[in-house]
């Protein structure tokens, strides 16, 4: 069984049939055929709330559920899970078991209508697979906004524990990629390019970008 070494009085212990996801949903046949084909079992770990923890309600988070999953295969889609995390109104933790390994996933997701229940799911961390004696998330901070941050910053590799730093990384990755992206296609372009000012200009173009790429993965590196 799982242990994360949470307090008893947050433990749930309780499985829960795979259809209680969607079955008051509108869902369609190939992502019912996902929880049948891809996950063995759902099981309700943890609830850790101001009620079970004894910290502060948080500005956004209220409450964050502690999900196990069985898979059937380790490559399992992320579509379950994805698809769990935005029909509920709570902050989500998934401990992901395939054959003696584990994986931490969390959807980090933002409030798109509190009143409604409604989140944007803004990225998706994962750990890499561990073992059961590797396998650590600890609950650090007072406040239930803080908990779920330092739980984003483990997942992601991120070490953040506010949501600014958190989405300024997340736009770090995201502007990293692009502009690799970018210093490709002008690389390209030059290779190309039968005009020698054309060249230089492209040329000159791509060393300004890397420029900025490599200021980008120096303000990642040095968070982290």
């Amino acid at each position: 069984m799982i242990d994360l070494h949470y307090p008893p009085t947050t433990f749930v212990g309780k499985p829960v049939p795979k259809n209680a996801f969607y079955r008051h949903l509108e869902v369609n046949a190939k992502m019912k055929q996902h929880f049948v084909d891809d996950v063995v079992a759902i099981k309700w770990l943890y609830k850790l709330a101001p009620s079970t923890l004894n910290v502060a309600d948080g500005k956004e988070v209220h409450e964050i559920v502690v999900f196990s999953a069985q898979l059937k295969s380790q490559d399992c889609p992320d579509d379950v899970f994805l698809f769990i995390d935005r029909n509920m109104p709570r902050h989500v933790v998934f401990v992901l078991e395939y054959e003696g390994q584990y994986k931490l996933l969390l959807n980090y997701k933002e409030w798109l209508d509190a009143a409604a229940g409604t989140f944007r799911i803004v990225k998706s961390f994962a750990s890499e697979w561990l073992r059961e004696a590797d396998l650590s998330l600890p609950i650090q901070g007072l406040t239930m906004d803080a908990i779920y941050e330092n739980m984003a910053g483990v997942i992601s590799g991120y070490g953040t524990s506010n949501s600014e730093e958190t989405k300024r990384m997340v736009e770090l990755e995201s502007l990293i990629q692009k502009g690799r992206k970018e210093i490709a296609a002008l690389q390209k372009r030059v290779r190309t390019e039968k005009q020698f000012n054309r060249q230089l200009e492209l040329n000159n173009e791509a060393r300004a970008l890397k420029k900025k790429v490599a200021e980008w993965e120096k303000e990642m590196k040095d968070f982290s």
